[in-house]
């Protein structure tokens, strides 16, 4: 399937602003990948994927899961802003055969995982600055990704450690590995 066609279908899949913001994304991850000479192709098919599962509804949800025999507890409270990951990971690898680089660039674009590539930290930054508004934090990642993509991944998950700190939430298991490996 051609990118463009691909582009096509995710348009229907998601809100005009989410859209956007894969569309941003996979921008973002394109000159990133040509910057550490990755595969630029892999590299905006994951950023326009990344979230396709983003806006799914619970029993599509719940589906997914069942299906894959993906983790229950994905479907918990506390793990509504990552479960988009993982599914979105199996529907990619599904309906556009994706190969494992792409499907676990979109699995750890969350959380991330100690085991990521590059692909894999160029999705995860890119979305972080793949967007209109950056949050004042994360400005500065902007550079640091063209410059050092682990110091800029490191800058991240530290930014992300104070603002989990600040609401009482502890890091995700596989986000403290990442960011002791770094």
């Amino acid at each position: 399937m051609t990118i463009k066609k691909v582009k096509k279908e995710v348009k229907k899949m998601l809100s005009p602003t989410r859209y956007k913001h894969s569309i941003m994304v996979a921008n973002t991850a394109k000159k990133l990948a040509i910057h550490y000479q990755e595969n630029k192709q892999d590299a905006y098919l994951a950023g326009l994927l990344h979230d396709i599962a983003k806006e799914l509804e619970e029993e599509k949800l719940q589906y997914w899961i069942k299906k894959y025999h993906l983790p229950e507890e994905l479907l918990k409270k506390e793990n509504k802003n990552i479960i988009h990951a993982d599914i979105g990971a199996v529907i990619a690898k599904e309906k556009y055969h994706v190969n494992d680089n792409i499907y676990n660039a979109i699995k750890y674009h969350t959380i991330g995982n100690k085991n990521m590539n590059t692909l894999a930290k160029i999705i995860y930054l890119s979305d972080k600055i793949g967007r209109v508004n950056i949050p004042p934090s994360l400005r500065p990642v902007k550079e640091l990704a063209y410059q050092n993509i682990n110091e800029a991944l490191k800058y991240c998950l530290k930014q992300e450690e104070k603002y989990l700190k600040k609401k009482n939430i502890n890091m995700h298991k596989d986000t403290k590995e990442l960011l002791e490996k770094l």
